[in-house]
């Protein structure tokens, strides 16, 4: 029981390790409509953070179903340090479908889900940034007319600051994503497998990032013009 005990004791921490690995962008800072939208839980791990939680959960089950406890901490740690992301989730989907037009379908499927899932951090992030360049316009002529106060003015700078930074953080995680995807579907290819229909679904994936992308860059060279002295 001694083991047990010391064995979740270290899963647990494995994966506190890979929570505080993940970081994040988010803070008190963050618009609410961004950080506390349905949308804001899209993406918001990191491939090292979840391996960390399955293989934590891995390894506590590896020992309830008996196992040595040397053994199932060790196949925990190298689960993380060498399958993360792509490799990992091949893998797992391979042992679980031999067929290949199986494992496609479900390819297909979770790229959708993560396309889906771009689409809605886009459309919380559009109301705000929307928001964030009729502010940036707004300062630009309150400074220029000196009818703000400094004080004022770097309160709605720094909002600005945190959902740009906010929102590249999940637009650097979604890309993270798409990356993987390309690698699956690489692997997959040269494994003779006919991945046209997934690459179509990975384009769209593909194409929705990159909408994202243009609005937080309008954002960020618009605030790069507005300066406090």
């Amino acid at each position: 029981m001694n083991k047990l005990i010391v064995t979740m004791t270290l899963c647990i921490s494995l994966i506190l390790s890979g929570c505080q690995a993940s970081g994040g962008a988010s803070s008190k800072d963050v618009d609410p409509a961004l950080s506390k939208s349905n949308s804001a839980k899209f993406f918001s791990k990191s491939a090292w953070q979840s391996c960390a939680i399955g293989a934590g959960i891995g390894g506590i089950g590896c020992v309830l179903l008996g196992g040595k406890t040397g053994t199932c901490l060790a196949s925990a740690a190298v689960g993380c340090g060498v399958m993360m992301g792509a490799n990992y989730y091949l893998d797992n989907k391979r042992a679980e479908y031999a067929d290949a037009e199986m494992r496609l379908d479900v390819y297909i499927q979770d790229v959708q889900q993560n396309t889906y899932e771009v689409q809605a951090v886009t459309e919380s992030a559009k109301a705000v940034l929307d928001k964030n360049l009729a502010t940036l316009k707004s300062l630009n002529k309150q400074i220029n007319s000196q009818s703000v106060t400094k004080t004022q003015a770097q309160k709605d700078l720094t909002q600005i600051d945190a959902n740009i930074a906010y929102l590249k953080d999940k637009l650097s995680r979604m890309k993270k994503v798409e990356n993987d995807w390309v690698s699956i579907s690489s692997q997959e290819r040269q494994s003779g497998v006919n991945v046209s229909k997934l690459d179509k679904e990975i384009n769209q994936l593909h194409k929705q990032i990159a909408v994202l992308e243009k609005q937080i860059n309008l954002v960020t060279q618009q605030r790069s013009a507005v300066r406090v002295s």
